[in-house]
């Protein structure tokens, strides 16, 4: 049924309305088996799987694992979001700050030293993806210029992979979301030399300190001990990890309408189209 109100006053007065009522237990009973089913999907995706590379999914388990429940974890623009939301388990009501929707890109750094400033005996964890932190590193010297204690997780995976894989799922096959060089014969970015992009060197070049995990069959556990140490730190620290941009976190079964081009050369587009039609067929409107 919408709603349409002020959420505030909206809350306020379905709080009341609904004070002393409560679901029919065959209905709680199914949401707390669904519950548990969920938790189990997130066990696997958090585990420790030993490789080389680590996906974003186990970057996030092993940066909770090394957590408190009162650190406030901050994020708002990639694919991060949503892999939070599903995944990171909040013990604290004041410990997720997470942006949705608009997508900041460089909102995330800044975001971690208000939060300090805020709340001076909780850690700020900032999980940034380097295309977000392209958008805004700056503020790292604000955070050295007043001794801010942030913590800031930077998820390497060259390139901008919340954005190829939508490219991928509308049939452009990741166009223009790595980092490489402009290759003349093609006048394209696909097929150029990679890009020198070293974003560790650029956080020390502001007097961060820095800690890389090297990728390897270590990696979580270098990852969970870097964590440690930035939360022994009494100033701003960054982790540097790469990940493998094609390890998703679970799929959340929801779907998000992006045109798919009606005419295009390539085969891949067709069958995005074909398939978005389709999906185009299951929806309804929420209001009106």
């Amino acid at each position: 049924m919408p709603v349409v109100a002020d959420a505030r006053e909206a809350l306020d007065a379905l709080g009341e309305a609904l004070s002393g009522w409560r679901v029919e237990a065959s209905y709680g009973d199914l949401a707390a088996a669904e519950k548990r089913t969920w938790d189990a999907v997130v066990d696997e995706a958090l585990a420790p799987t030993g490789a080389s590379l680590l996906g974003q999914p186990e970057i996030i388990g092993a940066v909770q694992a090394a957590s408190d429940p009162t650190d406030v974890v901050i994020q708002a623009a990639g694919s991060l979001p949503g892999d939070l939301h599903k995944l990171w388990r909040v013990r604290d009501p004041l410990g997720y700050h997470v942006e949705y929707a608009f997508s900041c890109m460089g909102y995330e750094i800044a975001a971690g030293l208000g939060v300090r400033r805020a709340a001076p005996d909780r850690d700020a964890i900032v999980m940034v993806g380097d295309g977000s932190y392209l958008m805004l590193h700056t503020e790292l010297l604000t955070a050295v210029a007043e001794r801010i204690k942030v913590i800031v997780v930077l998820v390497q995976n060259h390139g901008y992979a919340s954005i190829g894989h939508l490219s991928e799922t509308i049939g452009s096959q990741r166009f223009g979301t790595r980092y490489r060089y402009l290759d003349e014969a093609t006048r394209g970015f696909e097929a150029g030399d990679v890009l020198p992009v070293d974003l560790a060197m650029n956080a020390r070049s502001y007097g961060v300190d820095v800690i890389e995990v090297e990728s390897g069959p270590g990696a979580r556990e270098q990852l969970v001990a870097a964590m440690k140490a930035a939360k022994a730190s009494d100033g701003p620290t960054l982790i540097h990890v790469t990940s493998d941009p094609l390890l998703y976190a679970p799929d959340g079964e929801g779907w998000w309408d992006v045109p798919v081009a009606e005419v295009s050369t390539l085969a891949s587009t067709a069958r995005s189209r074909e398939t978005y039609e389709q999906q185009r067929q299951g929806q309804h409107p929420l209001l009106g």
